[in-house]
């Protein structure tokens, strides 16, 4: 095993902020002769973030599902990360904490551990939609404040569908930081520049986190498989906590969805529902999914496997709610061929 110390990024943010997107664009520009181990969490049991990304060489991937590895799913951090390690060759690790995650008792595993090769922290990057730099959700969220507080660099993302004012209000909040976050950018779709990776971990500041009894009590899930009605369906299970909702479902690999019914249903449950993600096969094509803060995206994929769909709401579903979101999920169902 190498005693070379393993750099080390990590790429927090929100949910639906840009990370995997991020990531995907850090991954095209890797060296031809690095070899990258790349571990994503996701909170659910559906992975869907580590199957969108097309395999390559010297490029590991490996995902944690089921909880943050922040908490509840340290243990499979724990694993994930001697599996990596156990490739000599490794010159970069990159990890993605679920959008619900709380980086502080990462940084704590990834610092005090005793890992079979030395990690050295680089440079965290924290990815933001401006429009959820809000003074309002800045007051509100203790667990944004300190995903900027334990950040290196800030990335605005997606400032192609903001406005400047909104832009403007972003960096004005980012202001209020102490110390002041002076390493930010502004990009579109996650494009970010390699060399960003390579710069220095800063010194870790001294204040206090507030975020992580609220993270607490966000992630406390009770988590339960449920029998859907919905066909084709080879797994599908059910997350609730005080505030919020998950679903997830796995399809066989023969059923085709109708992209027009699901934008439909995305803007029938727009209200509720604050972060949706899939992989499905819409006719001959496979696309990823992706639904965020009112926009629904899809984009061509490589995945082949099955169809996997993942929503995460921020109201408690109860049975007959969910009964009546698969009636109209059925609806983008298309038909068996004759």
């Amino acid at each position: 095993m190498s005693s070379i110390p393993l750099p080390v990024n990590l790429i927090t943010g929100l949910l639906g902020s840009g990370k995997t997107t991020t990531l995907k664009h850090l991954i095209q520009q890797k060296p031809a002769s690095e070899t990258w181990g790349v571990l994503i969490n996701e909170f659910g049991d559906i992975g869907i973030d580590a199957a969108s990304i097309s395999p390559q060489n010297n490029l590991d991937v490996l995902e944690v599902s089921g909880g943050c590895i922040c908490c509840t799913a340290q243990f499979g951090l724990t694993q994930a990360l001697q599996k990596l390690l156990q490739n000599p060759q490794l010159t970069r690790l990159l990890i993605e904490p679920t959008g619900l995650g709380h980086p502080a008792k990462l940084l704590d595993t990834l610092q005090k551990n005793p890992f079979p090769r030395p990690l050295v922290l680089h440079s965290s990057l924290c990815i933001l939609n401006p429009q959820h730099l809000t003074p309002v959700r800045w007051q509100k969220s203790a667990v944004m404040r300190d995903l900027v507080t334990l950040s290196d660099i800030i990335v605005l993302n997606k400032t192609d569908l903001c406005s400047t004012d909104e832009l403007t209000q972003a960096h004005q909040t980012l202001d209020l930081c102490y110390p002041p976050k002076t390493q930010r950018l502004t990009t579109t779709q996650g494009q970010v520049d390699l060399d960003l990776l390579n710069k220095p971990r800063n010194k870790a500041p001294f204040v206090l986190l507030a975020g992580l009894e609220e993270h607490t009590h966000t992630t406390q899930t009770l988590h339960q498989t449920f029998k859907s009605q919905l066909p084709n369906v080879i797994e599908s299970w059910h997350q609730s906590a005080s505030n919020s909702s998950a679903l997830g479902w796995i399809f066989g690999p023969q059923q085709t969805f109708n992209r027009t019914q699901l934008r439909r249903f995305f803007a029938d449950w727009a209200q509720a529902l604050q972060r949706g993600k899939g992989i499905l096969k819409t006719g001959l094509e496979w696309q990823l999914l992706n639904w965020a803060d009112d926009q629904l995206t899809l984009e061509d994929v490589a995945w082949r496997q099955d169809s996997r769909l993942e929503l995460i709401f921020s109201e408690v579903l109860d049975s007959t709610q969910i009964e009546m979101l698969e009636n109209q999920l059925l609806k983008a169902f298309n038909p068996p061929p004759q």
